[in-house]
């Protein structure tokens, strides 16, 4: 039985890319930078200084962190207010209560603004642990490795869990940890991304997901 979930944030639990996007046109515009590719849902799931140099093309510290500087000012305040949840999370959330499943969330997002959403959106209670790069001194460096510390605190065996993401590098994490992988098609990914990830099944909307882990229990 699948008794533990591994939740990716941005794309897969809820709808943030309005005040993501915003943060990034603004800090840009504010600071004269012209971006080098387009400002859209496929630049969200990276860490923010990695999608800060992805679409600025700058290698400059001081630059980046300006920008970043002036992305937290829009959207710690603002943004964050534009998160929704997807069609079915409440829902999904209490079916996973009911069947005593664990549920945590693994993101890239920094941790406070994550926790500020998941408490707004009431996902927060139903969570039993919520992990971001910075919830560790020195931060993590990638999102497996914050899998892996995870799993340890929790003594999950990787054999229960299974990891639902939008993005390659959540594929990647699940197989770096042992972990099966539920793509949500639905999210900021596109289904071209997870050929060669090996994800167990794909779930094309989140209300799906407690009928798609009994069929994998």
């Amino acid at each position: 039985m699948i008794s533990a979930l591994l939740f990716d944030f941005d794309g897969t639990l809820v709808h943030t890319a309005p005040g993501i996007l915003a943060g990034f046109r603004i800090a840009l515009n504010t600071a004269g930078v012209t971006a080098v590719e387009a400002i859209d849902e496929r630049v969200i799931g990276p860490p923010l200084m990695t999608t800060l140099r992805r679409l600025t093309g700058l290698d400059s510290a001081p630059e980046l962190d300006r920008l970043a500087t002036l992305f937290k000012a829009t959207y710690d305040t603002a943004g964050v207010l534009e998160a929704e949840p997807y069609d079915g999370l409440a829902d999904v959330l209490r079916a996973l209560d009911e069947a005593k499943r664990r549920a945590f969330v693994v993101t890239n997002k920094r941790l406070a603004p994550a926790r500020v959403i998941a408490a707004r959106l009431g996902i927060l209670p139903h969570l039993k642990g919520l992990y971001s790069l910075d919830s560790f001194t020195p931060p993590a460096p990638r999102k497996a490795v914050v899998v892996e510390r995870l799993l340890h605190e929790h003594g999950i065996d990787a054999a229960t869990g299974v990891m639902v993401g939008d993005s390659v590098e959540d594929a990647a994490a699940a197989a770096a940890n042992g972990l099966r992988f539920i793509a949500a098609t639905y999210g900021y990914g596109t289904p071209l991304l997870f050929q060669g990830a090996a994800p167990v099944a794909s779930l094309d909307r989140l209300a799906d997901l407690p009928d798609l882990l009994r069929q994998l229990d």
